[in-house]
């Protein structure tokens, strides 16, 4: 069984997505007692077609994630057109730290898994405040982003999203790193493919694909809740899969005490190990930028008396 906490697009979405790939059971915790009820009801009316036999609850009660092998945090308030993640650091830290204090109490023995944004942040904090060891606590990090960098490659070329092998690394915002040396399509470097400012537009597109749709459409959906259902598959199925999450690292590619997308293998554990890439002198220079910024917010949400307040009920939905 896994625990989804927020109800809202996402929260929602990312439950369903468990349920219709058969990956788990899903609890769907929300405070709005009425909303998320109707949620799980909408679901379970819609699970003959997938059919699936699974089981999906919705309830305010942080106490039925007892038990669950995985609990993601979905909840917080989300970006808005015009916002970066960062706006969101001061109202969504005390949203994480809340929360956390009930899976410590409810489920100690889970994987935490984070999504509310900015997510490495979030990460860093809900890692600091559990007390988890560090494999058992990572955010959804740059596989959202690895895959938005493969669906420019393909369009780019015009080949099959299917052939592309690709890793983005860093922040989860502006200054990711698409590693354009481990990109490739069935096995081809992607230098040898495209020319340079070629090359240089997809990394663009991808570094501002998500404010991209979020100014269009207001919100992104599709894309996160189905890599939360492939990080959750991952973990309950011990699948063992390459991805690029956030994880916190301890001397790993020369940072301590920081949570930032890097690589690992993403197990029944949790992260199972961190892969440590040669990188190129100009990726070691954007990780570090990378690196830079999230330090600078971490220390400005530790300075800031305000984290230690509990949220309001009312802002704990990801909308």
């Amino acid at each position: 069984m896994i625990s989804i906490i927020g109800a809202g697009k996402v929260g929602s979405a990312s439950a369903f997505n468990i349920l219709r790939f058969r990956v788990s059971d899903v609890v769907l915790i929300d405070i709005n007692k009425d909303v998320v009820k109707g949620e799980a009801l909408d679901m379970m009316q819609a699970a003959p077609a997938i059919e699936f036999d699974g089981k999906v609850k919705g309830t305010n009660d942080f106490s039925e994630m007892e038990g669950s092998e995985v609990v993601v945090i979905v909840a917080g308030a989300g970006r808005k057109p015009g916002m970066t993640r960062f706006d969101l650091i001061n109202a969504n830290s005390k949203i994480v730290k809340s929360i956390v204090k009930e899976v410590v109490r409810y489920a100690p023995e889970c994987k935490l898994m984070v999504v509310t944004n900015p997510v490495d942040i979030m990460t860093y904090v809900a890692y600091k405040e559990s007390g988890f060891k560090r494999n058992r606590v990572f955010g959804m990090g740059n596989i959202l982003d690895t895959m938005r960098f493969r669906s420019y490659i393909a369009t780019e070329l015009n080949v099959s999203r299917e052939d592309i092998r690709a890793l983005v690394i860093g922040e989860h915002g502006d200054s990711m790193v698409p590693l354009v040396d481990y990109a490739t399509v069935s096995g081809i470097p992607i230098k040898d493919l495209l020319e340079k400012k070629q090359i240089e537009k997809i990394v663009s597109l991808t570094r501002t694909s998500g404010a991209d749709v979020i100014r269009l459409k207001g919100a992104t959906t599709y894309a996160p809740t189905v890599v939360i259902a492939i990080m959750v598959d991952a973990v309950l199925r011990g699948r063992n899969r390459v991805m690029s999450v956030s994880t916190f690292l301890q001397g790993e590619y020369g940072f301590s005490d920081i949570s930032i997308g890097v690589p690992v293998i993403l197990g029944k554990n949790g992260v199972e190990r961190i892969l440590e890439l040669k990188l190129s002198p100009e990726a070691k220079k954007q990780l570090k930028k990378s690196v830079s910024i999230i330090k600078d917010m971490i220390n400005k949400l530790e300075n800031n008396p305000l984290i230690e307040e509990f949220p309001s009920k009312d802002c704990m939905r990801e909308e």
